[in-house]
C-alpha cells in the first residue's frame, strides 16, 4: 500500500528541484519507511527528518507535530490500499474478494509494526480514531459495490442497515483476526485468507436473514 522511501538522503540541488507536493510526499515516504517496521510511538520527528535527509525545521514547515505527520501518513495510506483494493470489473465477486485480500495481507505483513501500532492504540487517539474509522466506511462502500454478482449476496439497489452492519462488523473482524495472526504467527496465511473470505459470507448469510420478515408468532 505505501511505496518505499525514494532513496537516499536529499542533496540541496534535490531539494530545490522539488515542489511543495514532491516535498511533502518524499517526507511522508521517508517515515513511512520506517513506521514499517516500528511503532509511531518510538519514531521521533528527529528519525523521519534523518531518513529523509532534511532539517528538523523543514519537517515541522509541513507537519507542525508528530501527530500531524501520523496523521497525515495514515491517510495516505488508506488512500494507497483503496486503489488497490479498487473492483476489477473484469473479474466475478469472488475473484474480487480474494484479490482484495491477498493485497490487504500484503500491505499488513510490509508494515507489520505500523499496522500492529496503529490498530492498537489509535483508539484512544480522537482524529486517528476518525481516520481508521473513514477508511473502513470506504472499504465498506467498495466492497458492497464488489458483491453485487456475487450468488446469495443480500445486495441491492439501496443497501439495507443489516447489510451495512454486518459488513461493518465483518471489517472489525478483519483487524482482530490480523492482529492476532501477526502477534502469535500460528496460522498460515492461505489459511487466514480462508478463514476473512468464510466469515464474510458467514456475515452476509446473517444480513439476509436479519432481513426477512420476522415469522408470523400466531399472535
Amino acid at each position: 500500500m505505501v511505496s518505499r522511501v525514494y532513496g537516499g538522503p536529499m542533496t540541496s540541488a534535490t531539494r530545490a528541484r522539488m515542489s511543495s507536493e514532491e516535498r511533502r510526499e518524499q517526507l511522508l515516504s521517508s517515515g513511512v519507511a520506517l513506521l514499517a517496521g516500528r511503532s509511531h510511538r518510538e519514531v521521533s520527528i528527529e528519525d523521519i527528518a534523518a531518513a529523509a535527509g532534511v532539517s528538523k525545521g523543514l519537517l515541522y514547515h509541513y507537519f507542525p507535530t508528530k501527530r500531524d505527520f501520523i496523521l497525515a501518513a495514515l491517510e495516505r495510506g488508506q488512500r494507497r490500499l483503496a486503489e488497490q483494493l479498487r473492483p476489477d470489473p473484469r473479474l466475478d465477486a469472488e475473484a474480487q474478494l480474494d484479490r482484495s485480500l491477498e493485497a490487504f495481507l500484503d500491505y499488513v505483513e510490509e508494515h507489520r509494526a505500523a499496522y500492529m501500532a496503529i490498530f492498537r492504540e489509535g483508539g484512544g487517539d480522537p482524529e486517528i480514531g476518525a481516520a481508521l474509522g473513514a477508511g473502513r466506511a470506504e472499504q465498506m462502500a467498495m466492497l458492497i459495490d464488489a458483491l453485487e454478482g456475487w450468488e446469495g449476496s443480500p445486495v441491492s439497489a439501496q443497501p439495507s442497515p443489516a447489510l451495512e452492519t454486518a459488513i461493518m462488523g465483518w471489517l472489525f473482524f478483519v483487524e482482530g483476526a490480523v492482529l492476532r495472526w501477526l502477534e502469535r504467527g500460528d496460522l498460515d496465511r492461505d489459511r487466514l485468507r480462508l478463514l476473512l473470505r468464510t466469515a464474510l459470507g458467514g456475515a452476509l448469510y446473517a444480513a439476509r436473514t436479519a432481513g426477512q420478515p420476522p415469522p408470523d408468532s400466531g399472535a
